[in-house]
């Protein structure tokens, strides 16, 4: 059961990582990048529990760390993704995961994350982070996280349910 599990996951993962580096990064949409990766991992965390979104986020942020287009601390956002895994699929009990909720869950985590990495990078002694723009990313990473929860979780949703039937929380 455990490799149909990681085959889905890397393969999320990879179709993901495609869309994020080749068509969304390239919109020039105001204020931050769609994260379509911090969705992926709120789905997997949701789908698979707290410990398969924890590895299943780190595995995220690494791949995102080493692609070219990343020029920030190598590790922080496979760390803060790990995170988000590991605390998005407890954070709402199964029977009380409503729409409403559920996309309040994504909005949180996308808009956690620019916060949280402009901390860490500050944190760490990076200058180059603007804090008059903080804001502006944080709200626009949430609306983001919003609109691309109805993309990403259901198809996500779908293919465990198909996939790996007997993982389901």
């Amino acid at each position: 059961m455990w490799v149909r599990q990681v085959i889905l996951c890397t393969t999320v993962l990879l179709a993901i990582m495609l869309v994020q580096l080749t068509l969304l990064s390239r919109l020039g949409l105001p204020g931050a990048t769609p994260d379509l990766l911090v969705v992926s991992v709120v789905a997997i965390s949701f789908a698979y529990g707290p410990g398969a979104g924890a590895a299943y986020g780190f595995a995220a942020g690494m791949a995102l760390d080493f692609s070219p287009a990343m020029d920030g601390t190598i590790g922080l956002t496979a760390l803060l993704y790990l995170a988000i895994g590991a605390l998005a699929g407890p954070l709402v009990d199964p029977r009380d995961r409503s729409v409403p909720v559920v996309i309040g869950v994504v909005a949180l985590a996308a808009g956690a994350m620019p916060l949280a990495i402009a901390l860490l990078e500050t944190g760490l002694g990076n200058v180059r982070i603007d804090w008059g723009q903080v804001p502006l990313l944080v709200l626009s990473s949430a609306l983001y996280g919003v609109i691309l929860s109805p993309l990403v979780l259901p198809p996500v949703g779908w293919l465990v349910r198909k996939i790996t039937p007997e993982a389901l929380l």
